[in-house]
């Protein structure tokens, strides 16, 4: 009866442990001092006066350490486990023992799965130990434990999987590092700059919110160094396994058809080389205009930074592919490559696709957001408005014919100080969505913009005041914008209730012309969940400075001309160009002042009467107003506007 070979070859497997058993240990050691060590230590301690910082997202325990583990020990493991592919002789002596080539992938790969898995699986068996035998069970769950594993292992194989795959592809190991890395950021990396570079082509694209929601779902680096703050969720795990499992065949698929002498080639596969050449080039292009941009921000130097960047990574490119520098002469295929962008960059500037006109119907939509930014919508966990869309059809018209009016005036200037941001978000009835984002000037849109300011559900939407019951309110605080004096709190629940049906019916009657005054006083609610909110008092908030006045309450917060030791005043249109891309706004206008470039105010109606007029943005305003108050040793700045200043000031001003 013929004998059985075992599948298993126990002499590759031995002397594949030789060459990269040293990673499982330094990976075994380093989890250990990152968790169980650290528990133990923590458990141990005998200064109960901290809390000990055990979380239920074991990831945060030494997080740098774990995280540095788990990016490159999976990547070093690969990098020497298949360094005889980029060997010649190695690889000559590899492939010429009596195993196939599915066997010899096989033994490699499974040994590297058991030499990232076993430091995984000891590790979390020593905590379940901890976690029978000590206090570990009063800080976290079982189960946390057996997530940080699974996540663990998970991370982990995916990057030994995406390294191997790249270690088929490329026969130099420095290129097999580096372009493992760059395998697995650059869905993120190319997200981000073409996201940049729309930007400067397509008016209203909203770079930054894409960016920001999205950039660490393209990336399981990225995702990975979220994993402090973030467990992946189940979709997110389907995803990873089935990339490993896509990475894993391509691999075998690649190792079958891999030529022995293709060791030392920086692409092994000559339908890749292009590929390889021109993703280069673009990346480097990309980059190339993306700095340009943000250090000049003209389109003459954006331009000059889209082509040096492509010349530079198109020779780079070349240089790695041919092994030498002297690559010059192959000039055509870069030719060829900014013939090809140049005309994308065409089709784009000139909206081919309608990108930049596109302005949906009302029929057409469901609900939309406005808002400064982005970040209203996606970012701000702790704003008390739970619905941030606008559902009345009156309302959402008005929306739409402000976008209208900005598409149709396409101001594409953004470098401005007095630009303000408007972000657009809406959800279509069919499920779509559509966001475009705008630097404008709001001047120029003043009449749409108000007659959406003034709406109802507008201001319900955008003001925070709307979104509290006075049933949750704890206490009411109101202190003065400027003066420095004590704040005064109010606890009666009769009281706080008037307060805030006043402050609903002030906000609702405020006009567009208003928005822009400085708060006079301030009110703060402390609701129960222990969140504030905060509602600026304007002086022409009659109604509620009446209450406060009837209540007793006026007296101890008012700002009068009293609580001032100097006002002055300066004429911006005249110096405005000393405050161009000063860092120090004050001290450059107290250095006006010291100049005498102004006029002081002591006559206390007129300090009145301007100080019913001031605006925070003290800039782009013709008056910039300084006021020292006796009450604290520094200055305040603020502004007033030219429709808004009194008669005598610009007397005065002008004499």
């Amino acid at each position: 009866m013929p004998s059985k070979t075992s599948w298993i070859n126990k002499e590759v497997i031995i002397q594949s442990l030789r060459n990269v058993g040293w990673v499982g240990i330094v990976y075994f050691i380093g989890l250990l001092f990152s968790l169980p060590v650290d528990i133990i230590g923590k458990l141990s301690s005998e200064d109960h006066s901290i809390p000990i910082a055990i979380y239920d997202n074991l990831f945060k325990m030494q997080y740098p350490i774990q995280i540095g583990l788990m990016l490159v020990a999976p990547v070093i493991l690969s990098l020497f486990l298949f360094r005889y592919l980029h060997v010649k002789q190695a690889a000559d002596f590899i492939h010429s023992l009596p195993l196939t080539r599915k066997k010899l992938f096989v033994h490699f790969t499974v040994t590297g799965f058991g030499i990232l898995i076993v430091p995984i699986v000891l590790n979390t068996g020593i905590m379940l130990s901890l976690y029978s035998f000590t206090d570990l069970q009063q800080f976290i769950d079982v189960q946390d434990i057996f997530v940080w594993c699974g996540i663990t292992i998970l991370m982990t194989t995916l990057l030994f999987t995406a390294a191997t795959f790249v270690a088929m592809v490329t026969g130099l190991t420095a290129v097999h590092g580096a372009l493992t890395y760059i395998l697995l950021l650059l869905p993120a990396g190319m997200f981000l700059l073409v996201c940049f570079s729309l930007k400067n082509l397509l008016f209203g694209f909203p770079e930054d919110y894409f960016f920001n929601i999205q950039i660490e779902e393209y990336s399981p680096i990225i995702k990975a160094v979220y994993l402090e703050n973030e467990i992946p969720d189940g979709m997110n795990i389907i995803l990873f396994i089935a990339v490993t499992i896509v990475f894993y065949v391509l691999s075998y698929l690649l190792y079958k058809t891999r030529k022995v002498e293709s060791a030392s080639q920086a692409i092994v596969y000559p339908v890749l080389r292009p590929i390889f050449k021109y993703g280069v080039t673009f990346c480097f292009m990309l980059v190339g205009g993306m700095y340009f941009n943000g250090v000049y921000q003209e389109l003459g130097w954006t331009l000059f930074g889209y082509f040096i960047g492509a010349l530079i990574g198109y020779y780079i490119a070349e240089m790695v592919l041919q092994k030498h520098w002297r690559v010059f002469r192959h000039w055509k295929g870069f030719a060829g490559f900014t013939l090809v962008i140049s005309l994308i960059g065409m089709l784009i500037q000139f909206d081919l696709f309608q990108y930049e006109r596109k302005i949906p119907e009302l029929a057409e939509v469901e609900k939309v957001h406005i808002s400064p930014s982005y970040y209203t919508l996606t970012g701000n966990t702790e704003n008390p408005i739970k619905d941030l869309f606008i559902k009345d059809p009156d309302t959402i018209q008005k929306v739409l014919d402000l976008h209208k009016e900005i598409v149709h005036k396409q101001d594409r200037t953004f470098t401005d100080r007095d630009r303000e941001q408007v972000f657009f978000y809406y959800k279509m009835r069919d499920g779509s969505k559509l966001a475009r984002n705008y630097l404008i000037d709001m001047e120029e849109f003043e009449s749409h913009y108000a007659s959406l300011y003034e709406m109802k559900e507008f201001k319900e939407t955008t003001n925070q005041i709307f979104a509290v019951d006075s049933g949750s309110v704890d206490k009411l605080s109101i202190y003065a914008d400027m003066g420095g004096k004590q704040q005064i709190s109010i606890t009666d629940p009769t009281q706080i209730n008037e307060a805030i049906n006043l402050l609903k019916e002030e906000t609702y009657n405020e006009s567009y012309e208003d928005r822009d005054k400085a708060s006079r006083y301030h009110v703060e609610l402390l609701l129960s969940e222990n969140q504030w909110v905060h509602v600026g008092i304007k002086n022409n908030y009659e109604t509620f400075l009446s209450w406060l006045q009837d209540n007793g309450y006026l007296k101890d917060i008012e700002i009068t001309s009293a609580d001032i030791d100097w006002m002055y005043v300066i004429d911006l249109v005249k110096y405005r160009d000393r405050f161009y891309n000063v860092i120090d706004e004050q001290q450059a206008a107290l250095e006006l002042k010291k100049e005498g470039k102004g006029v002081e105010i002591s006559d206390a109606t007129h300090m009145e009467e301007i100080m019913n007029e001031l605006v925070y943005n003290s800039i782009s305003n013709n008056y910039m107003v300084i006021i020292k108050y006796k009450s604290h040793g520094y200055v305040e700045i603020r502004g007033v506007e030219a429709d808004d200043a009194p008669p005598f000031l610009r007397d005065k001003l002008n004499n």
